[in-house]
């Protein structure tokens, strides 16, 4: 049976892939000049990433999931160094994002055609992030990792929730991609 942190783990990379579709939509959409750019969205997309896949998601995959195979096992050593660099990385690329939309806001004509690509970059770099950890780690943790680190890892992923810890992740980062799903526009051609 599988263990409940690999679902757990893929269902936050596919809402995590769907803000970052919607990042890469309006940037495309905005750009062209098909839409005006919508500065709430995009902030509330940013606070999204920050909130949830750097504040909550990567530090559990840092701390339980890769540790865990680390300690198993030096077969995906090389990527987990690769994944932990990555999300080491990810904080400063988004606080550029941050600085770029406030400059684009306030008319920076420079800063709106830096954020558009520092958007582009950023949302492919995570696709392929996530990609790794699915496709290289995962695999290797299912082979190799007991049913007692299973236990521990499972348990981290479900604490996200737990009132405890105070505020709760996992609703916060819901409100937010709630948010995020009420403002961004529909897809050109789409029907509701």
């Amino acid at each position: 049976m599988r263990p409940e942190a690999i679902q757990i783990i893929k269902d936050e990379h596919f809402a995590v892939a769907a803000v970052l579709y919607s990042l890469r939509y309006l940037v495309r959409q905005m750009r062209d000049g098909e839409i005006p750019p919508d500065f709430v969205l995009l902030r509330a997309i940013l606070d999204y990433i920050v909130s949830y896949p750097d504040r909550w998601h990567h530090p559990k995959e840092d701390k339980f999931l890769f540790a865990a195979i680390k300690r198993r096992t030096g077969e995906a050593d090389a990527i987990i160094a690769d994944l932990l660099k990555e999300h080491e990385d990810g904080h400063p690329l988004i606080e550029n994002l941050k600085n770029l939309l406030i400059r684009f806001q306030n008319g920076d004509r420079e800063a709106r055609t830096l954020f558009f690509e520092a958007a582009e970059r950023y949302v492919e770099k995570e696709w392929q992030h996530m990609r790794k950890e699915e496709d290289q780690v995962m695999p290797v943790a299912e082979k190799v990792l007991s049913k007692e680190d299973w236990a521990d890892i499972n348990q981290a992923f479900q604490e996200n929730d737990n009132p405890l810890f105070g505020i709760k992740p996992k609703e916060e980062a819901e409100l937010l991609y709630q948010r995020i799903l009420e403002l961004a526009p529909a897809p050109i051609g789409y029907k509701t």
